[in-house]
C-alpha cells in the first residue's frame, strides 16, 4: 500500500483555493504599495489626500487580513484531511498484517506512527505546501511592483532575493538529515518510556532507579543537542530575509535618490520591499517542514511495505455443523511442521507448547499469512473464507478477548453481527456468571477500562464465552489460561463447549486426559 496522494480526496481544490487567496493578498500588497508612493507624493502638495488612495491604503489590510486567516483555515484543513487519510491508511493496513507480525512490533513503533508523526504530516500540507505557493507567487508579484515604482529597485534588491534564496535552498539540505537523527532520538525515549513507565516501582525495588534515569538522562541530553542543532540552523535560514531588509532598504533609498525619485516613490519602493520579507521568511520554514515530512514519510512508506496475510480472498463461507480441520507441513515459530487432521465434532487438546499452540490458534483464527491450501475448513481453504464466515464460526475462549475503552455492552457484543436486545443480553451475561460484573460496574452501560482491566481475571473469560455463545461457532479454540480460572467460571466454559456440538481444541494443559492432537 502506497501513502496517500498529497493532492488527493479533494485537497488539489484546496491547494488552489490557498494559490488563489495568495494572489489576492499579493495584489493588495501591490495596491497598497501604489497607494503609499501616492500619498506621500501628496504630502508634498498643497491639495488635500486623495481619498480614494487613502480608502485604498486602509482596505488593502483589509484584504490581506482576511485572505490570510482564510488561507491558513484552508491550509489547516488541509493538513487535517492529509493526516486523517494517512492514519487510516497505516491502521488498514495494521488490519491487514499477520497478528504475530503486530506483535513483534514495539508500542513506541505503533504510538509513534498514529501521533509523533500526524504533525509532521499535517504541517507540510497545511503550512508547506501553502507558504511554497505564497512565495512562488508573491515574491515575483512584489518584484513586479518594485519594477513597475522604479526599475532601479528591481534591479538593486534583485540580487539580494536571489542570495538569499540561494543561502535558504543551500542550508535547507542540510535539515532534513538533522530532522531524521531527531526523530531516531526522540523515538528512542518514547520506547524506553513506554517500556519503563510501569515497571518504575519494580525498577525501584531491583536497586535500577539511578540506573535507569542515569541512561534516561544521557538519551535526552543527546535528544536536546540534536534538537538545539536542527532549531539553529532552521532559525538561522529564516533570519536571512531579515539579514538583507537592512541592506535592501538602503539600496532602495540610494538608488532612489540618485535617479531622482520622488519620497513618494522611495516610501512605496520600501513598502513594497516590507512585504516581500514575509514570504521569503516562509520560505525558509518550508524547508524544514519538508524535511519533517521526509522523515516522517520514509517511517510510514516502510510501515505501508509490511506483507499482508491474504485472507478472505473469495469470501467463501463454511458449511453447517461442526468443522473439520486439516493442516498440512504448516512452519510453527518453533522451527517445527505441524500436520493435523480432526474430524467434525472432535474434542481434542494439543501437545503443542505454549508458543506453538498459540500460534495455531492466531492461524485458525485467519490471523496468520499461511500457504494456499495448507489450512482447511470442511475443505475450504480458509485464506478463501469470508470475514463474517471465519468471525461467526471459528471462536476463541481465553482470559485476554479483544476488550476496547467504552462499555460493558459492546465488550459482551464486540464482534457479533446480530445483537441482541439489552434485556436478553443482561440474561445471557448473568447465565454466563457475570451478575457480579454487572452489579459492580452499573449494567451495560458500566464503563470498561482500556483491555478491560477492570474487570476479574475470570470475568474477561466469561466475557469471550457469552460473545462465543451469541455465534454458534463451528470450532471453538480454548487457551490454556482457562485452566487457572476460578472453579464456577472453568465448569461453565467446558460444560458449553461439551454442549455446542462444535469441534473444539484446548491448548496443553486445560483438561488432562483428553486424547492428544500433535
Amino acid at each position: 500500500m502506497a501513502l496517500p496522494g498529497l493532492l488527493s480526496n479533494g485537497r488539489r481544490r484546496g491547494l488552489l483555493t490557498v494559490s488563489a487567496l495568495t494572489l489576492a493578498q499579493g495584489a493588495a500588497a501591490g495596491a497598497a504599495a501604489f497607494a503609499t508612493r501616492g500619498l506621500f507624493e501628496a504630502l508634498h502638495g498643497a491639495a488635500p489626500l486623495p481619498a480614494a488612495l487613502l480608502v485604498t491604503l486602509a482596505a488593502s489590510g483589509l484584504v490581506i487580513a482576511v485572505t490570510r486567516v482564510s488561507a491558513r483555515v484552508t491550509g489547516e484543513w488541509l493538513g487535517q484531511s492529509y493526516a486523517r487519510d494517512i492514519r487510516l491508511a497505516l491502521f488498514e493496513h495494521t488490519a491487514g498484517m499477520a497478528a504475530s507480525d503486530v506483535a513483534r512490533r514495539r508500542n513506541g513503533y505503533m504510538s509513534l506512527r498514529f501521533v509523533g508523526d500526524m504533525t509532521a504530516f499535517r504541517n507540510w500540507i497545511g503550512l508547506g505546501l501553502p507558504r511554497l505557493v505564497a512565495g512562488a507567487i508573491l515574491i515575483p508579484l512584489t518584484l513586479a511592483v518594485l519594477w513597475s515604482l522604479a526599475p532601479v529597485f528591481a534591479w538593486l534588491t534583485l540580487p539580494l532575493v536571489i542570495l538569499a534564496l540561494v543561502s535558504i535552498g543551500l542550508g535547507g539540505l542540510r535539515l532534513q538529515p538533522l530532522h531524521r537523527r531527531l526523530r531516531a532520538r526522540r523515538a528512542r525515549i518514547a520506547v524506553d518510556m513506554a517500556e519503563r513507565m510501569p515497571l518504575a516501582p519494580e525498577l525501584d525495588r531491583l536497586g535500577r532507579r539511578r540506573i535507569e534515569m542515569g541512561q534516561l538522562d544521557h538519551r535526552i541530553g543527546r535528544m536536546v543537542r540534536a534538537a538545539v542543532a536542527r532549531l539553529r540552523l532552521a532559525e538561522a535560514l529564516k533570519a536571512i530575509p531579515d539579514a538583507i531588509a537592512g541592506l535592501a532598504a538602503m539600496l532602495i533609498i540610494l538608488g532612489g535618490f540618485r535617479t531622482g525619485a520622488s519620497p513618494g516613490v522611495i516610501a512605496g519602493g520600501l513598502a513594497a520591499f516590507g512585504l516581500l520579507i514575509s514570504p521569503m521568511r516562509d520560505l525558509a520554514t518550508v524547508w524544514n517542514l519538508h524535511s519533517a515530512w521526509r522523515s516522517a514519510a520514509i517511517k510510514a512508506d516502510a510501515a505501508l511495505s509490511r506483507q499482508q496475510r491474504e485472507a478472505y480472498t473469495d469470501r467463501c463461507s463454511l458449511p453447517k455443523g461442526a468443522a473439520a480441520i486439516a493442516i498440512s507441513d504448516l512452519a510453527l515459530p518453533s522451527g517445527g511442521r505441524l500436520n493435523l487432521e480432526l474430524a467434525a465434532a472432535s474434542v481434542v487438546g494439543t501437545e503443542l507448547n505454549e508458543r506453538d499452540s498459540t500460534f495455531l490458534f492466531s492461524v485458525l483464527n485467519g490471523l496468520e499469512k499461511v500457504p494456499e491450501d495448507a489450512v482447511t475448513l470442511s475443505g475450504i481453504c480458509l485464506r478463501r473464507l469470508s470475514r463474517g464466515s471465519l468471525r461467526r464460526s471459528v471462536v476463541t475462549i481465553g482470559a485476554r478477548p479483544p476488550i476496547l475503552l467504552g462499555s460493558f455492552r459492546r465488550a459482551l457484543t464486540l464482534g457479533v453481527s446480530q445483537r441482541m436486545d439489552d434485556a436478553d443480553l443482561e440474561a445471557l451475561a448473568r447465565e454466563s456468571g457475570l451478575t457480579d460484573a454487572l452489579s459492580r460496574l452499573g449494567g451495560l452501560d458500566g464503563k470498561l477500562s482500556e483491555g478491560g482491566r477492570n474487570l476479574l481475571f475470570s470475568e474477561r473469560a466469561l466475557v469471550s464465552l457469552v460473545r462465543a455463545k451469541q455465534l454458534k461457532p463451528r470450532l471453538i479454540l480454548v487457551e490454556s489460561q482457562i485452566a487457572a480460572l476460578e472453579v464456577e467460571a472453568r465448569n461453565r466454559i467446558m460444560d458449553w463447549t461439551a454442549r455446542s456440538g462444535a469441534t473444539v481444541l484446548f491448548q496443553r494443559g486445560v483438561m488432562p486426559g483428553l486424547s492428544q492432537a500433535a
